[in-house]
C-alpha cells in the first residue's frame, strides 16, 4: 500500500473513532450559569452542524458562550453528559434513548436524519450489483451497531436473503475500506465517510443506503438540570445552531470546505471530495418528523425487552419543541 493509502488509513483513524473527548474541570463546572454552555459532537458527519457554528463563531456572534468538545462516538458523548461533564450533545437514537429513559437527558431537536449515511458497499472488482447477489459472500459489519442491525433484520430481508445466505464478518468501521480492498470480504455494511472513501479512491460501489428503510435519527440532546436552570442561555445556543443549519442549504461548498479543514488542520489526509459526499448524504434538518416518536419508541421497548433500560419515556415531555421555536422567532 502507498503512502497516499497509508495517509487515507490515517484519516480513517480520525474520523472512525479516535477518542477526542475532553471535560470541563468540575472547578469550571461550580461556577454554574457564569459557566460556558459545553457542547459534545462526534468526530464524524454527524458532528458536522456543531463543527460548523464552532468554525464560524456562530455561537459567538448569537450571543451564546459555548465550548465545543468532540468525542469518537454516541455513546462516549451520552457517558460524559450522564456524568455532567458536558451540558448537550449530538447523539444516535440508541444512546438517547437510554439517556433518556434515566430521567436525565431530553431534545432541544435533531441534528439530522441520517439514513443516507449508512450504506451497504460492494467492491467494484466483485461484479455485485444488488444486496440480493451477495448470497454466498463476505460482508464485513460492526456487529453489535445499530448499522448492523438494520442491514442484517430489514436491509438483507428486503432483497431475499435470510441469515445464513451470507457470512457477516465483525470488522470495526475504520477498517471496513482497507477489509474489502485486501479481499478479505466482498462488501461490507458502513457508515460514512467510508462510502465515500471506497468510491472516491475507485475501491466499491454503493449497493444502497439506508434512507429508505431507517431515518437513523441523529437528536440534539441537552441535559435535564441545564435544560430547567438555564433556558435562557439555550435560546442564544439555538439560534446560533439554526444558523449552521441555514449555511447547510444555503453555501454547501463552504460547509465542505470548513469541515475538511477541520480534519486536514490535525495533519489527516482526507480528499474534500469525500467529505462532500459524505455530507451530501445526510438530511439536515432540524425539526421533528411525525414518524419519530413511534420509531422511539418501538426502539425503546427493544431495550427494555433486553433488560437495557427499565422504562419506556414519555415522548411528549422528552422532545422539547418549545425552545427551538423561541430561538427561531428570536
Amino acid at each position: 500500500m502507498d503512502c497516499n493509502r497509508m495517509s487515507r488509513r490515517r484519516a480513517l483513524t480520525l474520523l472512525g473513532g479516535s477518542a477526542l473527548a475532553v471535560a470541563l474541570p468540575s472547578s469550571l463546572r461550580a461556577q454554574g450559569a457564569k459557566a460556558p454552555l459545553s457542547l459534545g459532537i462526534q468526530t464524524s458527519v454527524w458532528g458536522a452542524v456543531g463543527l460548523v457554528a464552532d468554525a464560524e463563531k456562530l455561537f459567538e456572534k448569537a450571543g451564546a458562550n459555548v465550548v465545543v468538545h468532540k468525542f469518537d462516538s454516541g455513546r462516549t458523548v451520552r457517558d460524559a453528559m450522564v456524568a455532567g461533564r458536558i451540558d448537550l450533545g449530538s447523539l444516535g437514537a440508541t444512546p438517547f434513548v437510554i439517556g433518556a429513559a434515566k430521567g436525565d437527558m431530553a431534545a432541544l431537536g435533531m441534528v439530522a436524519y441520517a439514513g443516507g449515511t449508512l450504506a451497504v458497499v460492494a467492491n467494484k472488482k466483485s461484479g455485485i450489483k444488488s444486496v440480493a447477489e451477495l448470497k454466498g459472500r463476505k460482508v464485513a459489519s460492526q456487529l453489535g451497531s445499530e448499522t448492523d442491525h438494520v442491514f442484517q433484520n430489514k436491509i438483507a430481508p428486503a432483497f431475499g436473503l435470510k441469515k445464513g445466505d451470507f457470512q457477516v464478518v465483525n470488522v470495526k468501521f475504520h477498517d471496513h475500506v482497507s477489509a474489502m480492498a485486501g479481499g478479505s470480504v466482498d462488501a461490507f455494511a458502513g457508515v460514512e465517510p467510508y462510502p465515500s472513501i471506497a468510491e472516491v479512491e475507485g475501491l466499491g460501489a454503493v449497493l444502497v443506503d439506508y434512507s429508505k428503510f431507517d431515518i437513523v435519527p441523529v437528536v440534539l440532546a441537552v441535559n435535564r438540570p441545564v435544560l430547567e436552570q438555564r433556558a435562557g442561555e439555550l435560546t442564544p445556543f439555538l439560534k446560533a445552531w439554526l444558523a449552521a443549519v441555514k449555511m447547510f442549504k444555503d453555501d454547501p461548498k463552504r460547509v465542505t470546505r470548513i469541515v475538511w479543514n477541520t480534519y486536514t488542520a490535525q495533519g489527516y489526509k482526507v480528499s474534500e471530495e469525500v467529505i462532500r459526499r459524505a455530507l451530501g448524504r445526510m438530511n439536515v434538518t432540524p425539526t421533528y418528523v411525525p414518524e419519530l416518536k413511534t420509531y422511539l419508541a418501538e426502539m425503546a421497548q427493544t431495550l427494555k425487552a433486553k433488560g437495557q433500560i427499565k422504562a419506556v419515556p414519555d415522548w411528549d415531555k422528552v422532545l422539547n419543541a418549545d425552545m427551538l421555536q423561541r430561538a427561531a422567532r428570536a
